[in-house]
Formats: C-alpha cells, sequence, structure tokens
C-alpha cells in the first residue's frame, strides 16, 4: 500500500513539475496575448477550460512553427516523433489550462458572473 502511494506522489511531483515548465512557457508575451484571447473572448464557460488550453496550445504551436518564415526563413515541421516534442506540447497545456484558468476567474469577478444563476428554458 505504501507503494501505491509513492507512486501516486511521484505521478503527481511529475505532472506539478510539468505544469510548471508549461506555466513558465506561457508566462511570455506570446503565451499571455494567446491565453487573453481564449479566456477573455472565446471561453464561455467553465465547461470550456479544456478545449480552451487545448486550442491555444495548438495556435502556440502553430505560431512557433510559422515564427522562422517571418525572419525570412523555411518553415519547418516540429519532429512529430519526438516523446519531448509532446511532453512540452503536453507542458502547454497545462499551463495554458491555469493562466485560462485565472484570466477567466477575473473576467467574472469583473463582468458580474461569478455565482450569478441562469434561467433555463423548458
Amino acid at each position: 500500500m505504501d507503494s501505491l502511494f509513492a507512486q501516486l506522489g511521484n505521478l503527481l511531483q511529475g505532472l506539478l513539475a510539468l505544469a510548471d515548465s508549461g506555466f513558465d512557457g506561457v508566462n511570455q508575451v506570446l503565451g499571455l496575448v494567446i491565453a487573453g484571447v481564449f479566456a477573455f473572448f472565446l471561453m464561455g464557460a467553465w465547461s470550456g477550460l479544456g478545449s480552451a488550453a487545448f486550442g491555444a496550445m495548438v495556435v502556440h504551436t502553430l505560431i512557433e512553427a510559422v515564427r522562422p518564415m517571418l525572419d525570412g526563413g523555411a518553415f519547418a515541421l516540429p519532429d512529430l516523433t519526438d516523446m519531448s516534442f509532446w511532453m512540452t506540447r503536453l507542458a502547454l497545456f497545462l499551463g495554458y489550462a491555469i493562466v485560462i484558468a485565472v484570466f477567466f476567474f477575473v473576467r467574472t469577478l469583473l463582468t458580474g458572473g461569478f455565482g450569478r444563476r441562469r434561467s433555463h428554458a423548458h
């Protein structure tokens, strides 16, 4: 039983480390702008957090792929078979989830949407 708890602890530590590195990747101008757009304009409810974080990660990846072309270089696809590429994407997803959640929370506070009940038509 102690082995199970130790493995769960290691798993949680790994996820927190990934989230921390993803947060570092998002906590730059490009990442904050992308997260702000998704949180303030594209996300309508808390249930959309996962899809908003995924969309932000995809947009971030596309911008990273296109950016060398803007500097006069050639377009280069990322190495999709490399495990570090996918771990970086997972870290970015977790980082975007954190930042978008914070931005969306601020948005709900500013717009008065926090705790507001919605009426449903039946």
